[in-house]
């Protein structure tokens, strides 16, 4: 599957990687909206027993048929890491400081704050906004994973004729498909062919991901929402339609209401499993 509409592109070329397929897409902003310039669904025969990196040619041949069918000349991407792959952290800093002394701060402090040393340490930080349990401070998000997690993925963009410009946590950069106003109260369960992903966002803490078997145990969804107090609902994605009598008995299950997440206008490239890929390349938007 494949689409393109119009040829002035402005975005990075969002890129997610899945376990069957490669999907692309980039967006351009046209009288103040966002709207779809370029995406591509290029299935792939899924790695058996393997990672990817054991046998890139796969994937990296993937890429390029992605690349050249979605009709995209645009070959700066933004990517994503699930967010289990990532230690996420809310630090209090003190208000006031630059984005430098922020940075320089989380390095002295990073001993303290991640499990690996520091010349094996890729950074990022978010400004949350003021701190609700410290004056004077403010929350700052902070996501570190080790330098060579992001060497392969790099590599193989690479290898594909693709650059990573951005790389991004992957429930980080779904926040930006969720309805406005319904971060604070909302799960995202994302369901594919191969699998099901649980996002959970609360209130002064790291988004959470969590595999669903879809068939598990009544019992078992207390532990996967966690404390829920926080959540007013569950939104839910998919690659394909989703039933009503479904989401009811979803309903009946995790005990929250469960509805489809809606989509953004503008932004509906072949259904529910170019999720991500919108979201990167959204979040790649020139400006």
């Amino acid at each position: 599957m494949l689409g393109r509409f119009g040829m002035d592109a402005g975005s990075l070329l969002g890129v997610e990687i899945a376990p069957d397929s490669v999907r692309i897409v980039q967006l351009q902003r046209r009288k103040g909206r966002c709207q779809v310039a370029a995406w591509a669904h290029e299935p792939y025969e899924p790695y058996s027993g393997a990672d990817w990196a054991s046998d890139p040619a796969r994937l990296v041949a993937a890429l390029r048929r992605a690349c050249r069918r979605s009709g995209s000349r645009q070959r700066r991407v933004a990517v994503a890491l699930p967010a289990n792959q990532v230690i996420c952290k809310v630090c209090q800093l003190p208000t006031g400081l630059s984005e430098a002394d922020i940075e320089a701060q989380l390095l002295a402090d990073a001993d303290r704050l991640f499990p690996f040393p520091l010349d094996d340490l890729a950074l990022d930080f978010q400004l949350l906004g003021a701190s609700e349990a410290q004056a004077d401070c403010q929350e700052v998000m902070v996501a570190a994973c080790r330098q060579r997690a992001l060497e392969p993925v790099e590599a193989l963009l690479d290898a594909a004729g693709l650059q990573a410009e951005a790389m991004e946590v992957d429930s980080i950069a779904l926040q930006r498909m969720l309805p406005q106003g319904a971060l604070a109260g909302s799960a995202l369960l994302r369901i594919e062919a191969q699998g099901a992903t649980l996002h959970c966002w609360r209130q002064g803490m790291p988004a959470q991901r969590r595999e669903v078997h879809l068939g598990q145990a009544l019992g078992q969804w207390p532990a996967l929402l966690g404390d829920d107090s926080q959540l007013e609902c569950v939104l839910v994605a998919g690659s394909s339609p989703i039933e009503q009598a479904w989401l009811d008995n979803l309903s009946a299950e995790v005990k929250l209401p469960c509805r489809p997440l809606p989509s953004i206008a503008g932004l509906e490239p072949g259904g529910g499993e170019m999720l991500l890929a919108c979201a990167l390349a959204l979040g790649g938007m020139q400006p």
